[in-house]
């Protein structure tokens, strides 16, 4: 071997082993975006980005987004590829796909440990912030995906007993890391995920995580923007409409917000199909909390039902929200039934409401009346899971115990007559 060929060999070598030692990878996870696509992610602690085998093709990831700043080092890096890919790997780790077949769907919402002025949740305890918990006894059903309804970020604040709830807290990495990449590591290597932006996510909060880490667009900027696009999803025998409610304020309105909504909500109407459809928003529509709030007996998103409340198609006949943390079905006249999964960790709400409210009325300002003929609590942490094979709808505990099941009918319509409810 000349010096030439020796040299060019050393430089190979070199090159090969500063890539395979520095692109260390901290986490790594799939996510369904717009176009039904596959978003392949990692996070590694410098500026190199790892190797992706794609059914045996070699692909280096991109950069996402880099931050460099002396020890606060991190870059997020990405590859899109089509859902119709059958293996994917980073080095010796499997990437979960999306399967052809989409039969088990599992949802959770509101999972970060509330650290702020009130709250003092406690972190350090996997019973008063169970959210591995709720991630392992969703690992045991074997979700094909798991929607997550937003709200990942709950540590705002400095914990007034750190033996409780730690020392990590903010706007940065180790607060992410901690609220949800190190409870989800182990999932995240078995099914891919679906994210929705949840007002922990707006533009006054951990924004930057949410775009730098999440968001289903490529990422453009550091500015925040109000509004995530709307987008679909098509799970075969139904659909998924994505809707970004993050910025929609539940009672004091603007103008400018609703035709906002107005707009995101029309991708809905112009895409319509007869394909069953659900419509995943962060903030319920509806909601019924136990004690009235100013004159609104019971309330919900006003910014939203002022947008589209009376609008929806009749193939959206359900919406899933998180945002109260609470399990809540609540059944509607006229309008879609409302789904509330926000129970998946963050400190609890209202649980000392009744099972089961008869006639709730939802009254407003604007003469726009609505009735939810059936309002059913389930209490406790947890999570839910849809199968698409059996028409099944069930909400489970943190221990994986099953609280309450309903049948759907063939267009995915909660059946008010024939569910089942049990007490844990």
């Amino acid at each position: 071997m000349n010096v030439a060929n020796i040299f060019i060999f050393l430089a190979l070598s070199l090159i090969t082993s500063f890539h395979s030692v520095h692109a260390q990878i901290l986490y790594t996870w799939s996510q369904v975006i717009p176009e039904n696509k596959l978003s392949i992610r990692a996070i590694t602690d410098n500026d190199m980005c790892p190797i992706v085998y794609v059914d045996g093709e070699e692909i280096e990831m991109l950069n996402r987004s880099s931050i460099n700043n002396g020890d606060h080092n991190e870059t997020v890096c990405e590859l899109t590829v089509q859902t119709s890919a059958k293996n994917i790997s980073i080095e010796d780790l499997r990437v979960p796909i999306l399967p052809e077949k989409v039969n088990k769907i599992a949802f959770i919402g509101d999972t970060g440990c509330r650290i702020n002025m009130l709250f003092q949740q406690e972190c350090n305890s996997v019973d008063s912030w169970p959210l591995k918990k709720n991630l392992d006894s969703i690992a045991l059903h074997k979700p094909d995906l798991i929607i997550h309804v937003g709200d990942y970020h709950y540590r705002q604040k400095k914990c007034r007993n750190t033996k409780k709830c730690g020392d990590i807290y903010g706007y940065n990495k180790k607060a992410w890391y901690a609220d949800w990449f190190e409870p989800a590591k182990d999932i995240s290597l078995q099914s891919p995920f679906l994210f929705v932006r949840g007002n922990h996510e707006s533009c006054n909060r951990a924004y930057e995580g949410w775009f730098r880490y999440l968001d289903s667009y490529p990422f453009l900027s550091e500015k925040c923007g109000n509004f995530v696009s709307s987008w679909s999803l098509d799970a075969g025998p139904m659909k998924f409409f994505i809707f970004d409610s993050s910025s929609g304020e539940d009672i004091f309105t603007t103008q400018s917000t609703i035709d906002a909504f107005e707009r995101q909500f029309d991708k809905l109407i112009q895409n319509s199909s007869d394909k069953p459809t659900w419509f995943l928003t962060h903030k319920p529509l509806w909601r019924s909390p136990k004690k009235e709030f100013l004159t609104l007996k019971s309330h919900g998103n006003l910014t939203q039902i002022e947008a589209f409340g009376d609008k929806f198609p009749s193939n959206v006949t359900t919406i899933v929200s998180g945002h109260i943390h609470i399990a809540q079905i609540l059944l509607m006249d006229n309008v879609p039934d409302q789904i509330i999964v926000g129970n998946g960790g963050a400190s609890l709400h209202a649980q000392d409401q009744e099972p089961v409210y008869q006639n709730v009325e939802f009254d407003y300002s604007n003469d726009r009346n609505y009735l939810a003929h059936e309002v059913r609590n389930f209490f406790g942490f947890g999570f839910a899971i849809l199968n698409l094979d059996d028409y099944k709808f069930t909400f489970y505990s943190q221990d994986n115990k099953e609280i309450h099941s309903a049948k759907l009918t063939e267009d995915f319509k909660l059946k008010a007559d024939k569910t089942i409810a049990d007490s844990f």
